[in-house]
């Protein structure tokens, strides 16, 4: 071999390991979502599969330290990581139908499907190691050399998928632009040696993966569009109802959690009941004319808002532009001047933001039942609080039971609203004398201290207004910071129920 082939095949081995990692997490959130058990199933199974893959090139090394089978290693790697693009789907469909919690679902699928692969990646270094060492003297420095070369690889392996791969190609052809790529390096690693039967059996599982990828049918047929975007993967799907008798268009970006929904042909009509909970504005500060929305979705709330306050305005502050675009091509989002988008973390808008607004509204979520964990701390309550005129209002969406261990999430984010406003009050939207029943609940928090009335002459909102949760709420939970917010933990019985 050329005198920096080892090199060279630790460098693109270690970027193939962090790529794998990377577009792991895509793979798996659609089934399981995005949360931290999610992460730490992925980090955790991947670092000890490499850990056993260390210790098990290095026993093999030390036993036959030879470049035929050094690239043997290296040709099943490439193997494994494309058989995880035939395999995914059925593996995480079984994991999700047979098993209900959540940390046991992510590390099974995480051993499933990148511990056999991971495992033989971790095994190349080692044995790259013990090749390249020609004398005891000059061992530390070639140890160190090629660890640090194979880290060097793992680092821009990262910033290629995270910033380019990801962001352009689908999961399936990431998964085989990283197993042709090590085939490649099997080629390159048994260069020169006598190998018949390993280039014949590489030629054979190359051409058996390609015809596979390409000649496999579309993982569901209803889907309209299936992309990854810099923030998550999203499919856009369309499926009738049985119960409207009309077709609905559903953005996801897992199997059991709907982002938003437009009734085909009917733009202004809300899908969801829980949606128009969120016009309770108009009962508790009537006339408002500036919005903020925070969670932007499809914009269904946005449009809904414009639509029946003329003259007003709302800022919708949604983190992924491609929700946007997408929103504009698939979900009714029209050309509306008095609705301003801004891409940004929702947290950030509002460290930085100095604009006053009558109503807030926080619809985020980021998997499942799941909202990011730092936009339900009471740092974030305050600095939305400190956006608000004087007359203003927070209108919350949070899924959660509010009794029992299903409403943990629920009772400590209550106990965080209500400790930086003096009215809360909470609407159940689908089972309103169930409190240990997982649900929408809609909190609406008031920056005024008189009380509001809580009857209304207009049918529609006395209907919503029927809804308000009039028993008593524990104070069993210390209020969320950004220092300790566990809102997995506290959902784990509910996600694991969807």
């Amino acid at each position: 071999m050329k005198k920096y082939g080892l090199e060279l095949i630790v460098f693109i081995t270690g970027a193939v390991v962090m790529a794998l990692e990377l577009v792991g997490s895509r793979i798996v959130a659609p089934y399981l979502g995005t949360s931290i058990y999610v992460w730490t199933s992925l980090i955790g199974i991947i670092l000890a599969s490499l850990s056993l893959g260390y210790y098990w090139g290095g026993k093999i090394a030390d036993k036959k330290p030879e470049y035929k089978t050094f690239s043997l290693l290296i040709l099943f790697s490439a193997f494994l990581v494309g058989i995880i693009s035939l395999i995914k789907t059925p593996v995480l469909v079984s994991i999700t139908n047979l098993v209900s919690d959540i940390r046991l679902a992510a590390v099974l699928a995480a051993t499933l499907l990148f511990a056999p692969a991971s495992t033989l990646l971790g095994t190349i270094s080692p044995y790259a190691i013990r090749l390249r060492m020609k004398d005891l003297e000059h061992s530390g420095a070639t140890v160190g050399r090629l660890y640090a070369i194979s880290t060097v690889g793992s680092i821009i392996g990262t910033f290629l998928a995270g910033f380019f791969l990801i962001s352009f190609f689908g999961n399936r052809n990431i998964l085989i632009f990283l197993s042709m790529t090590l085939f490649c390096v099997y080629f390159l690693a048994s260069f020169g040696i006598n190998s018949r039967s390993g280039k014949t059996t590489a030629i054979i599982l190359i051409t058996m993966l390609l015809a596979t990828f390409f000649f496999q049918t579309s993982e569901a047929d209803n889907n309209i569009i299936d992309l990854d975007t810099n923030y998550s993967r999203i499919i856009i799907e369309e499926r009738y109802d049985s119960d409207i008798l009309k077709k609905v268009r559903f953005i996801r970006v897992d199997k059991k959690w709907a982002q938003g929904a437009v009734i085909i042909g009917e733009p202004d009509e809300l899908y969801f009941d829980y949606s128009g909970f969120y016009r309770l504005a108009e009962h508790f500060n009537p006339g408002n004319k500036k919005a903020l929305l925070l969670g932007g979705g499809v914009y269904t709330l946005a449009r809904d808002y414009v639509r029946r306050n003329p003259g007003g305005s709302i800022d919708v502050v949604e983190i992924d532009p491609q929700f946007t675009s997408l929103a504009k091509k698939y979900f009714y989002l029209g050309n509306h001047p008095e609705i301003k988008s801004i891409h940004e973390d929702g947290r950030t808008f509002l460290n930085r933001e100095k604009k006053k607004y009558d109503l807030i509204f926080i619809d985020v979520f980021k998997s499942s039942a799941s909202p990011p964990f730092h936009m339900t701390t009471v740092e974030t309550i305050k600095k939305a609080s400190a956006l608000l005129n004087e007359n203003g209002v927070v209108i919350t969406n949070i899924y959660s039971a509010i009794q029992g261990p299903k409403g943990r999430f629920f009772r400590a984010a209550y106990a965080t609203i209500k400790s930086v406003f003096p009215q809360v009050y909470v609407f159940p939207a689908q089972y309103p004398q169930f409190g240990e029943e997982p649900q929408n609940l809609i909190v609406v928090a008031m920056k005024s201290n008189s009380p509001p009335p809580m009857t209304s002459s207009n049918p529609e909102m006395q209907k919503y207004l029927s809804h308000l949760w009039q028993y008593k709420i524990d104070c069993d939970l210390p209020v969320l910071t950004d220092e300790f917010a566990p809102v997995e933990h506290y959902l784990v019985e509910v996600i694991k129920d969807l």
